[in-house]
């Protein structure tokens, strides 16, 4: 196989069931059904936010969705190494999530026979691998993706690697970064549809340390702040900081905080602009930081909000922080936004 960008559509294979995909990360053997497996790109720009998960390396714009990129290392408690332009995405697909793992290189598609399966003969830590499969001479530690997926859901331990460390940062590595960045954005990569990509996800972002949740479906990219130059407007609300022109769209910049709460927001190297679709227009929101990207319960969603304002939705508390989810229907349908800057 020589070229692993084109989108898996299985329809080439016997049975989507009877294949491994091969790969390696930090000199290891692995292996994911292919069933799991969307597409595989090249590594691309990662914006790293503070306080991530055990495992999520941090986030990147694939084609307007942020996508969570694993480190499967760091799950397994070995030593990642530094990464390199020359690395791969696999873009995985389990259930409700979209995520992309990090691997160093993709050896090759193999034709599962289940005899060469064998059970790890003894208990592991965690539940990612617990089976390898035997190839000729060669060992492949097969990784339970159910079990990684309901592990971005519901884990609650801190990483503690600096992962900006491990980027690229050779001036030529950059610029390839910047052109794949560029180009991913004009492709049309995802193949199955919003509704199945972005259910009950959504993306944490904060506002003077306060914790905020997004629905992931009314996003289309986020930006730094300081990427982009805002106009100021005359005689306009307080939380409008102005606009921007973003793709060549002109987009109303909402102070979120402002806004929901009455307080100003001053632009910080962290902040972020989070440009989010609505049915007749888009706006860009401003906030402190953008966190990452996680898949809320229902039991969390349903949790009654006991506050005043119409433009929360839900709050709920884990590990004895506060989490409010904002209500964007309420807030893109507010009259105080829509500006004639025609």
């Amino acid at each position: 196989m020589n070229n692993y960008s084109i989108i898996n559509s299985n329809k080439n294979l016997k049975s989507e069931l009877e294949h491994l995909f091969v790969f390696t990360v930090s000199g290891g053997l692995y292996a994911i059904n292919i069933k799991f497996i969307l597409e595989v790109i090249n590594f691309q720009e990662i914006e790293i936010p503070a306080n991530t998960p055990l495992g999520i390396i941090g986030i990147f714009n694939y084609n307007g969705v942020m996508t969570n990129v694993i480190d499967i290392c760091a799950l397994l408690g070995i030593n990642s190494g530094k990464f390199s332009v020359n690395d791969k995405f696999v873009i995985i697909v389990c259930k409700d999530n979209c995520f992309a793992l990090r691997a160093d290189n993709i050896i090759d598609i193999y034709n599962l026979d289940n005899q060469n399966i064998q059970q790890l003969p003894f208990d592991v830590q965690n539940s990612f691998i617990k089976e390898v499969y035997k190839y000729e001479n060669s060992i492949f530690n097969i990784i339970n993706v159910e079990a990684l997926n309901e592990s971005l859901a519901n884990n609650k331990q801190k990483n503690s690697i600096n992962y900006s460390l491990l980027l690229p940062k050779d001036e030529q590595e950059l610029e390839i970064l910047k052109l794949r960045k560029e180009d991913i954005s004009k492709k049309n990569i995802f193949n199955f549809p919003i509704e199945h990509e972005s259910e009950n996800q959504f993306l944490l972002f904060t506002l003077d340390s306060h914790n905020y949740f997004i629905e992931l479906k009314y996003i289309k990219e986020f930006i730094c702040s300081k990427q982009v130059n805002i106009t100021k407007l005359p005689y306009t609300d307080e939380f409008v900081k102005g606009i921007i022109n973003s793709r060549g769209d002109f987009l109303i910049v909402i102070d979120l905080n402002m806004f929901l709460n009455n307080e100003n927001n001053d632009i910080k190297p962290s902040s972020k602009l989070i440009i989010t679709e609505g049915k007749n227009f888009n706006i860009a929101l401003l906030v402190d930081d953008v966190k990452y990207i996680k898949n809320l319960k229902n039991i969390e969603k349903n949790n009654i909000y006991t506050g005043h304002s119409k433009y929360i939705i839900s709050e709920f508390t884990e590990n004895g922080e506060l989490y409010n989810i904002i209500n964007y229907d309420k807030i893109i349908n507010d009259e105080r936004i829509y500006i004639d800057i025609g």
